[in-house]
Protein backbone atom coordinates (compact mmCIF):
# COMPACT_ATOMS: atom_id res chain seq x y z
CA UNK A 1 0.00 0.00 0.00
CA UNK A 2 1.17 3.18 -0.97
CA UNK A 3 1.68 6.40 1.75
CA UNK A 4 -1.18 8.43 0.00
CA UNK A 5 -3.40 4.97 0.19
CA UNK A 6 -2.39 4.22 3.54
CA UNK A 7 -3.05 8.03 5.26
CA UNK A 8 -7.06 8.62 3.22
CA UNK A 9 -8.06 5.27 4.55
CA UNK A 10 -6.54 5.80 8.07
CA UNK A 11 -8.32 9.25 8.18
CA UNK A 12 -11.50 7.98 6.72
CA UNK A 13 -12.19 5.14 8.90
CA UNK A 14 -11.16 7.73 12.20
CA UNK A 15 -14.68 10.10 10.32
CA UNK A 16 -16.29 7.29 9.63
CA UNK A 17 -16.33 5.73 13.32
CA UNK A 18 -16.23 9.92 14.84
CA UNK A 19 -19.20 10.32 13.20
CA UNK A 20 -20.86 6.36 14.10
CA UNK A 21 -20.58 7.55 17.59
CA UNK A 22 -21.20 11.56 17.53
CA UNK A 23 -24.53 10.18 15.60
CA UNK A 24 -24.77 7.26 18.32
CA UNK A 25 -25.08 9.76 20.95
CA UNK A 26 -27.63 12.27 18.92
CA UNK A 27 -25.62 15.43 19.24
CA UNK A 28 -27.17 17.69 16.41
CA UNK A 29 -23.98 18.79 14.87
CA UNK A 30 -21.90 19.39 12.00
CA UNK A 31 -18.56 18.12 12.11
CA UNK A 32 -17.38 21.50 10.93
CA UNK A 33 -19.82 22.76 14.10
CA UNK A 34 -17.81 20.50 17.01
CA UNK A 35 -14.37 21.31 14.69
CA UNK A 36 -15.11 24.90 15.76
CA UNK A 37 -16.35 24.12 19.65
CA UNK A 38 -12.94 22.21 20.07
CA UNK A 39 -10.69 24.68 18.77
CA UNK A 40 -12.77 27.83 20.44
CA UNK A 41 -11.65 25.42 23.83
CA UNK A 42 -7.80 25.40 22.79
CA UNK A 43 -7.44 29.25 21.60
CA UNK A 44 -6.88 31.28 25.01
CA UNK A 45 -8.13 34.65 23.74
CA UNK A 46 -10.35 33.30 20.85
CA UNK A 47 -11.34 35.35 18.31
CA UNK A 48 -13.67 35.02 15.32
CA UNK A 49 -10.12 36.17 13.30
CA UNK A 50 -8.05 33.38 15.14
CA UNK A 51 -10.59 30.78 14.73
CA UNK A 52 -10.84 31.30 10.92
CA UNK A 53 -7.27 31.48 10.85
CA UNK A 54 -6.57 28.30 12.54
CA UNK A 55 -9.89 26.49 10.72
CA UNK A 56 -8.14 27.75 7.20
CA UNK A 57 -11.78 29.40 6.57
CA UNK A 58 -12.74 32.47 5.47
CA UNK A 59 -13.80 35.23 7.50
CA UNK A 60 -17.43 35.31 6.30
CA UNK A 61 -17.58 31.71 6.59
CA UNK A 62 -16.42 31.43 10.41
CA UNK A 63 -18.94 34.74 10.73
CA UNK A 64 -21.73 32.21 9.79
CA UNK A 65 -20.99 29.76 11.80
CA UNK A 66 -20.28 31.66 15.11
CA UNK A 67 -23.67 32.77 15.13
CA UNK A 68 -25.18 29.19 14.46
CA UNK A 69 -22.96 28.30 17.65
CA UNK A 70 -24.23 31.74 19.52
CA UNK A 71 -28.28 30.83 18.51
CA UNK A 72 -27.44 27.42 19.98
CA UNK A 73 -26.13 28.77 23.05
CA UNK A 74 -22.68 26.82 22.79
CA UNK A 75 -20.63 29.87 22.72
CA UNK A 76 -20.67 33.18 24.42
CA UNK A 77 -19.10 36.44 22.84
CA UNK A 78 -17.65 38.69 25.11
CA UNK A 79 -15.74 42.39 24.28
CA UNK A 80 -12.47 41.78 23.77
CA UNK A 81 -10.69 44.69 25.75
CA UNK A 82 -7.61 44.78 23.57
CA UNK A 83 -9.55 45.22 20.42
CA UNK A 84 -12.83 47.07 20.37
CA UNK A 85 -13.21 45.72 16.91
CA UNK A 86 -13.50 42.00 17.85
CA UNK A 87 -15.01 39.73 20.11
CA UNK A 88 -13.43 36.73 22.55
CA UNK A 89 -15.77 33.69 22.10
CA UNK A 90 -15.54 31.19 24.76
CA UNK A 91 -17.97 27.75 25.26
CA UNK A 92 -20.81 28.23 27.37
CA UNK A 93 -21.74 25.51 29.73
CA UNK A 94 -23.73 23.92 27.10
CA UNK A 95 -21.03 24.22 25.15
CA UNK A 96 -18.26 22.25 27.72
CA UNK A 97 -21.16 19.69 27.93
CA UNK A 98 -20.98 19.11 24.39
CA UNK A 99 -17.25 19.07 24.51
CA UNK A 100 -17.02 16.30 27.30
CA UNK A 101 -19.09 14.28 25.37
CA UNK A 102 -17.53 14.37 21.91
CA UNK A 103 -13.64 14.15 24.32
CA UNK A 104 -15.46 10.91 25.22
CA UNK A 105 -16.12 10.18 21.43
CA UNK A 106 -12.42 10.88 20.37
CA UNK A 107 -11.42 8.81 23.11
CA UNK A 108 -13.20 5.95 22.63
CA UNK A 109 -12.50 5.74 19.09
CA UNK A 110 -8.66 6.21 19.66
CA UNK A 111 -8.84 3.99 22.06
CA UNK A 112 -10.10 1.44 19.85
CA UNK A 113 -8.00 2.33 17.05
CA UNK A 114 -4.20 1.46 19.49
CA UNK A 115 -5.70 -1.54 20.92
CA UNK A 116 -3.09 -4.33 20.76
CA UNK A 117 -0.34 -1.83 19.65
CA UNK A 118 2.32 -1.14 21.69
CA UNK A 119 3.06 2.57 22.99
CA UNK A 120 6.29 2.49 21.72
CA UNK A 121 5.17 1.80 18.33
CA UNK A 122 2.71 5.04 18.80
CA UNK A 123 4.90 7.46 19.94
CA UNK A 124 7.04 6.41 16.42
CA UNK A 125 3.78 6.75 14.99
CA UNK A 126 3.54 9.99 16.11
CA UNK A 127 7.40 11.07 15.80
CA UNK A 128 6.64 10.24 11.76
CA UNK A 129 3.33 12.76 11.84
CA UNK A 130 5.62 15.24 12.89
CA UNK A 131 8.23 15.37 10.97
CA UNK A 132 5.76 14.36 7.58
CA UNK A 133 4.08 17.70 8.30
CA UNK A 134 7.17 19.64 8.90
CA UNK A 135 8.04 18.56 5.95
CA UNK A 136 5.14 20.02 4.17
CA UNK A 137 6.30 23.28 5.83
Amino acid sequence: MELSEALFSLVHAVRKNMKHEIKQLALDLSPMHLKSLKVISLIDGCTGQKLADFMDRDKAQINRLIKELVHQELIIKTDNEQDKRSQHIVLSSKGEEMMKMFKNVEKNVFNRMVNDIPSAQIEDFIDTIQLLKINLG
